[in-house]
């Protein structure tokens, strides 16, 4: 998950900047994005990392444009918008650093509440009639055009006061709001004539929500857990290309509920350039020999699905590994 640095440090009307109204209260924060170019530790570890795969460079990237920063009370309900924010690049070694400030207007008869700052980044969307309807806020997959991947996070909040600025030493950790999907053959596939032709992945949704389903319930962005977080938003296609090797960026998808239509994906094989046979592959897990087996998996956000395929003793070998982005701590596949 993405390091969103928040430090909100004190002031005074006399101190260099604006004097801030005797209602309102004023945020400012450091928020720290990775370098696209750097390498994998700063990047905790992509496997196969490498920054010249589309979209590759952005995973982590923050469209400093398209913020939405709220005030929350302690049941996780939008209670203030800070407005009027301000963005300056700053200069760091080990990514892409930015200033923030913003100001919570007309603070005084809901400050006491305030319990939790939330943030919605790259959301792609037209403006929101009322930050009160952030929870509502949705982004398309936008396949052509879309730059950043829609992202959520939320922190705990100190005691605010009136017409100042208040420190605050809690980070925030942004959360993706798309799931990563990758197939590819094993490479020595190739020496023995295979390539993969046409994919498609079948059923899925080309609108999701920004938000996870649970998060009222959660004080911090690792608060969320792959349980009661699905936040599905029904807008079914029927088919999405693929492309060897190469990911595809999709919203989440239900793929366990009750009538649900599950997700599934179609590969053409080819040897020597001929047509060898159609393939389809599921979101579960698969035995030794490459059959699936198991309740499938929902597809969900901030998770990286990668198929591994290939041909063996005249059958083809499936492996579905189901990880976090951005983690290298743990060897064996692992769910949030």
């Amino acid at each position: 998950m993405p390091l969103l640095c928040v430090a909100m440090t004190a002031c005074s009307d006399d101190d260099g900047v604006d004097t801030i109204a005797k209602n309102d209260v004023r945020v400012a924060f450091t928020m720290m994005v990775a370098d696209a170019a750097s390498t994998r530790a700063a990047n905790e570890g992509w496997d196969n990392y490498d920054p010249k795969q589309p979209g590759i460079e952005d995973e982590n990237m923050i469209n400093t444009d398209d913020l939405r920063i709220a005030i929350c009370d302690g049941m996780g309900n939008i209670i203030g918008d800070v407005e009027t924010i301000t963005v300056m690049p700053m200069s760091d070694p080990s990514g892409t650093k930015y200033a923030i400030t913003g100001v919570w207007k007309n603070a005084k008869d809901d400050i006491a509440k305030a319990k939790k700052i939330m943030i919605v980044a790259n959301s792609n969307a037209v403006k929101l009639s009322t930050i009160a309807h952030l929870p509502d806020l949705t982004y398309n997959i936008d396949t052509e055009t879309r730059k950043y991947i829609p992202m959520w996070g939320v922190a705990a909040l100190p005691a605010l006061t009136l017409g100042t600025q208040t420190d605050m030493t809690e980070q925030i950790y942004l959360l993706r709001a798309m799931a990563k999907v990758r197939v590819e053959m094993r490479p020595d596939m190739a020496s023995y004539g295979y390539s993969i032709g046409s994919m498609h992945i079948n059923n899925y949704n080309t609108q999701g929500y920004c938000l996870p389903k649970n998060y009222k319930s959660a004080n911090k962005t690792q608060d969320i857990r792959f349980d009661n977080s699905l936040n599905v938003l029904d807008s079914r296609e029927a088919s999405i290309g693929l492309t060897d090797g190469k990911a595809t960026y999709i919203p989440e998808y239900d793929n366990t509920g009750t009538g649900a239509t599950p997700s599934t994906i179609t590969v053409d094989l080819n040897r020597n350039g001929k047509h060898e046979g159609t393939y389809t592959l599921e979101f579960r897990n698969y035995d030794t020999d490459g059959k699936p087996t198991g309740t499938p998996y929902d597809i969900q956000r901030n998770h990286y699905y990668t198929f591994l395929i290939y041909k063996e003793d005249g059958k083809i070998i499936v492996s579905l590994h189901v990880r976090k982005w951005n983690k290298r701590v743990y060897d064996e596949d692992i769910i949030m």
